[in-house]
């Protein structure tokens, strides 16, 4: 197996467990109405708290297995 095929094959793991995330996200009513609040209280828009918490959570998760694919995301805070 070449390092190619080892790069491909872990893109697609890493592909198939963002989209497990993606699909098993569920925000309930009660959920949204604490996640307005705490972008009122912070003074950003709900759009920019609900990716920089999605995006946060996606890159622990999609990075646990390697620290090394660990991107630093909060140092940015998302653009």
């Amino acid at each position: 197996m070449t390092n190619y095929d080892v790069d491909a094959r872990e893109r697609q793991e890493r592909f198939e467990r963002f989209e497990h995330a993606i699909n098993c996200m569920d925000i309930s009513p009660v959920s949204m109405m604490a996640f307005e609040r705490i972008a009122k209280e912070y003074k950003v828009s709900l759009t920019s708290l609900l990716q920089t918490m999605l995006l946060n959570a996606l890159d622990k998760e999609l990075s646990k297995n390697n620290p090394q694919l660990e991107f630093p995301f909060l140092e940015s805070n998302y653009g």
